[in-house]
């Protein structure tokens, strides 16, 4: 047995020496820990210091050694998001009382500081924040160009795309901004001014902008809307060419001149919207619901607006040549001098609905329903079907 016990010391030593080693490493551990951490709020309290100084050049400093606390310490991505919003705002706030209107010519951009905060908080980590959102409200970003392929900071890994999802744009002056491949997802942009702005691969899917101004905003082909709230906006002559608009709701929307070839608004609610004169070619509005949109003298030439409600819509003089209006509700509609070439309204909703003066051409009324609809001084030429339509006024065959 004693020779046993003596055979043993040796391995009892070692393990000993062993749990002495790690109660050592797990001690240094967390002394280095708590120096690391110290470390990161002296950091963090020299860039905010660097903030307040007036020179630019140790401005910029304070901005980009923020960055890099958010790249090293994830824990306090939260307090530097809050910190660099504060920033923005209180260094190119909006006034009270507004700006006055821009001219065409004019060149804005914002101070060279609050751009590069608006790319640092767009170019930071994702999953990181925790409570924290980006706070740029009633910021004042005229002419701000914010890009995805923007040059990074020096030692910074490229970024493939901007995310500013979630971020709060309310009332933000964002006249002739540039953004391009930024992600807007979810956003809160009530009231934020785009007029005039240039969007390239902006997704703003889900983003509430009600009563947002983008008079003249160019959104044209990459850029997405789905499931957006723009009620009451205005897009006065806004070019949103094959922009992808399903389910938005644009309802009492002014889009008087807007350019909607090509969009794809199906599932949208445009009910009360104004969209006289704007150009709708080849747009996707099926199941869309127009109820009491006003549409006269729109381009909807070769529209699909299958299945869509149009009750006591207003197409006055709008021309619908080849547009598929097939089983859509037009009851009630205003149709007055209307131009309709071979366009589908096969088991369409026509009851009370005015058609006077309106020319159709080889258009298909089967199994539509014209109740009480009004033929007056229209006319119609080439092959206009009426096979099964219901309610046939006389003399109109």
């Amino acid at each position: 047995m004693w020779l046993a016990l003596a055979a043993s010391l040796p391995g009892l030593a070692a393990l000993g020496a062993l749990l002495f080693t790690w109660m050592s490493v797990r001690q240094t551990g967390t002394e280095l820990r708590i120096a690391e951490e110290g470390q990161i709020t002296n950091r963090f309290n020299a860039a905010v210091a660097h903030l307040g100084s007036d020179s630019q050049d140790v401005r910029f400093g304070g901005i980009y050694a923020l960055e890099r606390i958010m790249q090293d310490s994830p824990r306090d991505q939260a307090r530097v998001v809050s910190v660099l919003s504060a920033y923005v705002r209180t260094h190119a706030g909006v006034p009270k009382s507004g700006f006055a209107p821009m001219k065409e010519s004019e060149k804005l951009s914002p101070p060279t500081d609050v751009e590069a905060v608006a790319q640092v908080l767009a170019g930071r980590p994702r999953g990181q924040d925790g409570r924290a959102k980006v706070d740029l409200a009633g910021a004042d970003l005229r002419g701000m160009e914010l890009r995805h392929d923007a040059a990074p900071p020096q030692g910074a890994p490229p970024v493939p795309r901007l995310f500013l999802d979630a971020a709060r744009l309310n009332q933000a002056d964002l006249r002739k901004a540039t953004l391009a491949g930024v992600d807007l997802n979810a956003a809160s942009c009530g009231r934020v001014n785009l007029a005039n702005a240039y969007l390239l691969d902006v997704d703003l899917d889900r983003a509430n902008m009600q009563g947002a101004d983008l008079t003249r905003a160019r959104l044209k082909g990459t850029t997405s809307l789905v499931g957006s709230y723009l009620g009451g906006a205005t897009l006065v002559e806004a070019d949103l060419t094959s922009t992808n608009l399903r389910q938005v709701d644009l309802r009492n929307a002014k889009l008087t001149g807007a350019d909607l070839t090509g969009a794809d608004l199906s599932g949208a609610t445009l009910a009360g919207a104004d969209l006289r004169n704007s150009t709708l070619y080849g747009a996707h509005l099926s199941k869309a619901n127009l109820i009491e949109a006003k549409l006269a003298r729109a381009d909807l030439r070769n529209a699909k607006l299958g299945a869509s409600s149009l009750s006591r819509a207003n197409l006055s003089r709008t021309r619908l040549w080849y547009a598929d209006l097939g089983g859509a509700n037009l009851s009630g509609a205003d149709l007055r001098g209307a131009d309709l070439l071979e366009t589908k309204l096969t088991g369409a909703n026509l009851t009370n609905a005015d058609l006077s003066k309106a020319f159709l051409v080889s258009v298909d009324l089967s199994g539509a329903i014209l109740t009480g609809a009004r033929f007056d001084g229209a006319v119609l030429s080439g092959s206009v079907r009426f096979d099964g339509a219901i309610g046939v006024p006389d003399g109109v065959r």
